[in-house]
C-alpha cells in the first residue's frame, strides 16, 4: 500500500476530516510517523498486526496516547474499538477476513450513528482479488477455507503451478474465483449487503486498491467527492499509470540489484570451487586460461548454439568439463581431440567425446568455440577441422578461439 500513500492515501486522508484512524496490516510501519504527523495532535491512530516488521515501541514512546498498537488479529480486535474516520486494510488476503473486517467496522459505525469508515483496501487485483490466501490458515475457521497449498501463481491460470511461480512458499487457494474467494470478492459481498449508498473507486495498479465510503460521508465532506472524481479523471488516470511506471521501474531497478548482488555470490562460490579444481587436477596455467576463456565465451553468449572442441590433456579436459558444470552449462558437448584423450573422455563426463585427428567422426553440431592451449594445437585444430567441415563453414577467430 505504500507506493500510494502521497498520491492517493494521503489526500484522501487530508480532505476527509479524519481523526480516528485504524490500520490493519503495518508490515514495517513506513507510514505510521508520516500519518500521525499529517492528522493532527488530536488524532488517534490504533494499529493492528500480529507479527510486525519494526518495534511498535518506538512509536508508543513518540506519540503517547495517539499511536496504539494491538498485536493481534484484527477480526478479535476490531469489534471493541468503536467508530472509526477512516480504516486502511491490509492484512491477512483472503474472503473471510475482508469481509468481515468490513462488517465489524460498519457495526462500530452504525453503533455510534455514524457512516462507516473511508475504508481503503489494498491487493483487491491480481493475485489475491479473487484468490484467498492464509498466512496461518489455522485462523480461518475450516469451513470458511478454501482448499489450499504451498504452491505458486501466474496470471490468467487458475490452478496453481507444480512448481515455481509467484508465492510458492505461502498458502494459496487451489483455484482461483468462485464464492468466498479472495480479497476483492470480499470488499463485493460487503457491499452488496450493506444498506446505505456506497461509493466504489477501483484503483488496478500495484496490486490493485478500492476505495469504499458512504454517499452520507462525501455529502459531509465534498473535498472528498472532488477528490475521488479527480482520481476517476483523465488527468487522475494519467497521474496513476505515471505512477505505475515508477513503480515497474523501481521494481526492476531492485529485481537487478538482487540478481547482481546473487550472481556475484555464485561467481564467488565458483571461483572458490574452481581454484580447487586447478590444484586437483594439476591443470597447466596455458590450460586453465584457455578453457576460462572458452567457458566466458559460450556464458556469454546464450543464444549461441555450439559444442566445445578441447586439445589439450586430460588434466586439462577435466577442469574444462567440471568449469562447465559450474557454470550450468554441462549442456554443451565437449570434443577432445588427441589421442591420449580417448581412454580418459568417457569417465570424464557424458558429453565429453574423444576424436583423433585422423578420424572422419568431427563433431557435426556447430562448433561454438575452442579450449586450447598453444598456437601449435590451434594451428593443427583449425586444419583438421578445416578439412572435416566445409570451409565456408567455419570462421576461426584466433583473439576469441572461437569457431562459428
Amino acid at each position: 500500500m505504500y507506493p500510494f500513500w502521497d498520491p492517493v492515501i494521503a489526500p484522501l486522508i487530508a480532505v476527509s476530516g479524519a481523526q480516528r484512524v485504524v490500520e490493519v496490516g503495518a508490515l514495517r510501519g513506513e507510514t505510521t510517523i508520516r500519518m500521525l504527523d499529517d492528522l493532527g495532535p488530536q488524532s488517534e491512530l490504533h494499529v493492528i498486526d500480529p507479527v510486525p516488521a519494526f518495534d511498535p515501541g518506538e512509536h508508543e514512546q513518540k506519540f503517547p496516547g495517539r499511536y496504539i498498537f494491538h498485536r493481534d488479529l484484527s477480526l478479535n480486535v476490531l469489534g471493541d474499538l468503536g467508530a472509526f474516520d477512516v480504516a486502511l486494510l491490509d492484512g491477512d488476503h483472503n474472503w473471510y477476513t475482508v469481509y468481515n473486517e468490513m462488517r465489524l467496522l460498519a457495526a462500530g459505525a452504525r453503533a455510534a450513528d455514524r457512516p462507516m469508515p473511508l475504508t481503503i483496501l489494498h491487493d483487491i487485483g491480481w493475485p489475491y482479488g479473487r484468490r484467498d490466501l492464509y498466512y496461518e490458515p489455522d485462523n480461518i475457521p475450516a469451513d470458511m477455507r478454501q482448499e489450499f497449498d504451498y504452491k505458486g501463481m501466474r496470471p490468467g491460470q487458475s490452478e496453481l503451478l507444480r512448481r515455481g511461480g509467484m508465492n510458492h512458499t505461502l498458502a494459496n487457494a487451489l483455484t482461483e474465483g468462485g464464492p468466498r474467494n479472495g480479497v476483492r470478492t470480499g470488499m463485493d459481498d460487503f457491499i452488496a449487503e450493506h444498506d446505505r449508498p456506497l461509493r466504489t473507486v477501483i484503483i488496478p495498479i500495484y496490486f490493485g486498491l478500492g476505495i469504499v465510503v458512504e454517499e452520507a460521508t462525501l455529502d459531509e465532506h465534498p473535498e472528498l467527492r472532488a477528490a475521488l472524481d479527480r482520481l476517476e479523471s483523465p488527468e487522475g488516470t494519467a497521474e496513476l499509470l505515471e505512477l505505475s511506471e515508477n513503480i515497474r521501474l523501481g521494481g526492476v531497478v531492485f529485481q537487478q540489484n538482487v540478481e547482481r548482488m546473487r550472481f556475484a555470490r555464485i561467481e564467488r562460490a565458483v571461483n572458490r570451487h574452481l581454484d580447487v579444481l586447478r590444484s586437483i587436477t594439476g591443470a597447466s596455467d596455458a590450460e586453465v586460461t584457455a578453457a576460462d576463456e572458452a567457458v566466458a565465451f559460450v556464458a556469454a553468449r546464450p543464444e549461441l548454439v555450439g559444442d566445445i572442441v578441447y586439445a589439450g590433456s586430460t588434466d586439462g579436459l577435466r577442469y574444462l568439463a567440471a568449469s562447465l558444470e559450474a557454470h550450468e552449462l554441462d549442456n554443451r558437448n565437449v570434443w577432445a581431440i588427441g589421442d591420449d584423450l580417448a581412454a580418459a573422455a568417457a569417465d570424464i563426463g557424458e558429453r565429453v567425446f574423444a576424436v583423433d585427428f585422423g578420424a572422419t567422426t568431427l563433431p557435426e553440431a556447430p562448433i561454438a568455440t575452442l579450449a586450447v592451449a598453444s598456437d601449435e594445437l590451434m594451428g593443427k585444430v583449425e586444419t583438421a577441422l578445416r578439412e572435416r567441415l566445409e570451409a565456408d563453414a567455419v570462421v576461426l577467430d584466433k583473439q576469441r578461439r572461437s569457431v562459428r
